[in-house]
């Protein structure tokens, strides 16, 4: 690699563990070149702590400090962070990574050899409690959820056969988002991020599926490792929760880059209908003036394996009160009076697989009662079938049917199919 290639690696953090900061950047340095490196750039996001970044400052002269002094969220961040880096190349980095030897150089030959892109290295596992660095497979790709939750796939024949060494690029539909290298030219020029995305998620759906329609590749790069611990929950908050900032940022997602497929989306995610996103004709505008192939042919030519279920989203009802996943998890499934609003009562029935679901939970027979679970394929206690002509849901398995098991409490179970007739109707 030449050193026309030299890059800058950019880190975001709020209220991060100094111990895991340290390791983060303290690899960067004595994992890579110094002649593959212009400057780190660390961009603190109103941490409570303001002293956290300056200390590291003393590690090495390239690094740069940024804080922001109200709330900004990833994003708005990783792009004061990008605008502020002197390479041609920007490495974007999550703050609790370790970069393995050689890390950096397959991602900035790749770039060099097609600037027009992203790539991306292969994420090894840091296990949160004992900090044990585990080596992940070089046989996945990134995909996705209609509900949007990005996930790990395998690569199907034709990956493996369009491939003809270990070292070749991965192509892959999605990248996680945490770890990738970009030329910076191309990063603004393709409109960087959605900076209407809020604290955290959603942006990698948008920065893959804009390269990919737009012009651009996503590549995962095998001989490129860095390591990432896997959190079991997120150290900050959400000011609005959650919850509420992912639907809103995947719903800027949905409308703006998935044409009629955003249906999949609500259906998979109904709550996301009712998130305000605001203004979107910028990035509307954005995608004609790149001249972006359609949602369709991203689904026809870099994910065609990518299932596209028929499905119906419906109410059941009985006398104005609605089966109600109360929450899900361990709260069992219940009846609530009919609101209109969509969110707990809207049901997604996928005919095909024989599943009733929410998001990516699916309706379930539990000894505790009717539970909404992860989605598991082959799992028979999961199995349900719309019957609208005896106005019933039902599970072949047990032989049986969702009921009213306690009109008192209005606790919903399963029993005889004769029992009672819902009413059921398509949203």
């Amino acid at each position: 690699v030449s050193t026309q290639s030299t890059g800058s690696v950019i880190m975001t953090f709020h209220n991060a563990a100094r111990s895991a900061l340290l390791r983060s950047v303290t690899s960067v340095i004595e994992q890579t070149p110094p002649e593959l490196l212009s400057d780190i750039i660390l961009v603190d996001d109103c941490s409570d702590d303001e002293n956290t970044g300056k200390l590291l400052r003393a590690l090495d002269p390239r690094i740069k400090l940024l804080r922001n002094y109200k709330r900004e969220g990833l994003v708005r961040s990783r792009i004061y962070g990008a605008l502020n880096a002197q390479g041609p190349v920007l490495t974007f980095l999550d703050s609790h990574i370790e970069c393995n030897k050689e890390w950096v150089q397959p991602l900035l030959q790749q770039l060099k050899a097609k600037p027009r892109g992203i790539v991306s290295p292969i994420i090894d596992p840091i296990k949160a409690d004992s900090l044990d660095y585990r080596v992940a497979s070089s046989n996945i790709k990134g995909g996705f959820t209609w509900a949007l939750h990005f996930t790990w796939v395998a690569l199907t024949e034709k990956d493996k056969a369009a491939r003809t060494k270990e070292s070749d690029p991965i192509v892959t539909p999605m990248i996680a988002g945490g770890l990738f290298s970009v030329e910076k030219e191309w990063f603004f020029r393709s409109g960087s991020y959605d900076t209407n995305m809020d604290i955290w998620g959603g942006e990698n759906f948008e920065i893959s599926f804009k390269n990919w329609m737009c012009g651009g590749y996503l590549y995962i790069m095998p001989c490129s490792r860095v390591g990432h611990i896997f959190r079991k929950k997120h150290p900050y908050t959400f000011p609005d929760g959650n919850g509420k900032t992912y639907s809103m940022n995947t719903k800027l997602v949905a409308e703006v880059w998935m044409d009629k497929y955003k249906e999949l989306f609500y259906q998979n995610r109904p709550s996301a209908r009712f998130s305000e996103i605001g203004d979107i004709s910028g990035r509307i505008k954005l995608r004609e003036d790149l001249q972006c192939n359609d949602f369709q042919w991203y689904l026809d030519n870099i994910y065609p394996e990518l299932h596209i279920p028929q499905t119906t989203l419906v109410t059941v009802s009985q006398e104005g009160w609605c089966l109600d996943s109360m929450g899900g998890g361990d709260t069992p499934v219940g009846l609530y009076k009919c609101h209109g609003s969509g969110g707990n009562q809207n049901w997604k029935v996928d005919s095909a697989n024989k599943k009733v679901q929410q998001n990516d939970d699916c309706l379930t027979v539990a000894e505790t009662g009717l539970l909404l679970l992860d989605c598991q394929t082959g799992n028979m206690n999961q199995q349900f079938e719309l019957n609208t002509e005896f106005h019933s849901l039902y599970n072949s398995y047990h032989n049986v049917c969702i009921t009213i098991t306690n009109p008192r409490n209005r606790a919903v179970g399963v029993g005889d199919c004769k029992a009672q007739q819902w009413d059921i109707k398509e949203v």
